[in-house]
């Protein structure tokens, strides 16, 4: 097993050259559910009706559609108009459009559009929302060596923020990602989730134990703590990253975590089996990983989002500098993919002169990914 690091620009390390492992790859078989995405209610206060038309959604994997409502004659109660949305799995190719508004005052349903893994374009506060809670102290929740919840200065139990789930690496606490995104755009406008393995050695290579750790943190947040459901995205670093792959290899586990996008760092590759937006970075000469890794890692995700061949340069990310050496981000992304399909091959030497960390350009990368989407 390699040696891990600790200092701040590293994340997680689960190597394939010199560090051993083993993670399951089952592939997952569960059907994708529909999303729901309910339109603005109208009101009819004079006499007929109003009749809202219904909205369709068209995804990859699946449609879902809306329903029309109408308003009581002469009445005061509201015509609901609720478009469709894409199903679970569904591309971002897929929309959701809001059904019409009917005669009379009735408003047009609000649309949202489809992405990869069945989550909108709309706000879904969780079930936390309602228990207005409060931001805990000192912004933050503990359990050692289980997890650490970050939350927003701003965040008061009411308004629902997006949900960031980090995967540190192999031999590395879960703090890592705290100091890793300490002063990004992370720790002012999303929820952090940090996760702890639940192996010795603090790799991730038991499977079956820490997925079914992190789905319950995941579903103890949605219950306790108020955060936007249909925005939840996962990063990770070399085991750290290994495991969340391995998550989207598990289609229920996907489906259940519902993420909007990942960005995984120096992962090996897994099948991915739901359709989902990535931003992938890796070293060109990482040596904690073997030569066709990153190639690899990104054709499954290439497969998936049903991806052509050829690619264009990704001008957004720019470059940096890493100590005295020039950062090339190399990133391009490929054409014809039902969700955004980005790889960055780039030449940052940080992590012990490995190029396995995370780069310069890594975590606000990373945020403005997640913006796009």
């Amino acid at each position: 097993m390699s040696r891990n690091y600790t200092h701040a620009s590293v994340l997680f390390v689960a190597v394939a050259t010199f560090v051993a492992c083993s993670v399951d790859d089952p592939s997952g078989d569960d059907p994708g559910t529909a999303g729901t995405s309910q339109g603005t209610a109208g009101t009819n206060t004079s006499a007929g009706t109003a009749t809202g038309t219904a909205g369709t959604a068209v995804g990859t994997a699946g449609t879902s559609t809306g329903t029309s409502g109408s308003g009581t004659v002469g009445g005061s109660s509201a015509g609901t108009s609720a478009g469709g949305t894409v199903g679970s799995g569904g591309s971002s190719a897929g929309s959701s459009m809001g059904g019409a508004g009917g005669s009379g005052s009735g408003m047009a349903g609000a649309s949202g559009s489809g992405s990869g893994g069945g989550s909108t374009g709309m706000v879904k506060p969780s079930a936390g929302c309602s228990k207005a809670a409060g931001r805990p102290a000192n912004g933050k929740v503990t359990v050692a060596n289980e997890q650490i919840i970050d939350f927003p200065t701003s965040y008061d139990g009411t308004k629902p923020f997006p949900l960031l789930i980090a995967l540190h690496a192999c031999g590395n606490p879960n703090t890592q990602w705290e100091g890793l995104l300490k002063g990004s755009a992370f720790e002012n406008e999303y929820v952090r989730l940090l996760p702890n393995t639940s192996d010795t050695g603090q790799c991730w290579n038991n499977y079956n134990n820490n997925s079914a750790r992190i789905l319950k943190q995941y579903d103890d947040v949605l219950a306790n703590y108020c955060v936007d459901t249909n925005h939840v995205f996962g990063v990770g670093h070399s085991s750290g990253a290994q495991m969340l792959v391995n998550v989207l290899a598990h289609k229920s586990d996907a489906q259940h975590l519902n993420f909007r996008g990942v960005s995984p760092v120096a992962a090996d590759p897994f099948n991915v089996a739901v359709p989902m937006p990535v931003l992938y970075i890796d070293g060109i000469m990482d040596n904690q990983r073997s030569a066709d890794s990153a190639k690899n890692a990104v054709a499954k995700f290439r497969a998936a989002n049903m991806c052509m061949d050829t690619s264009k340069t990704y001008t957004p990310i720019m470059g940096c500098m890493s100590g005295s050496t020039q950062v090339d981000p190399g990133c391009k992304i490929y054409d014809g993919c039902s969700v955004p399909t980005i790889w960055c091959a780039h030449n940052d030497p940080n992590y012990s002169g490995t190029q396995h960390g995370v780069p310069c350009f890594g975590i606000k990368s990373m945020y403005d990914f997640f913006k796009t989407l």
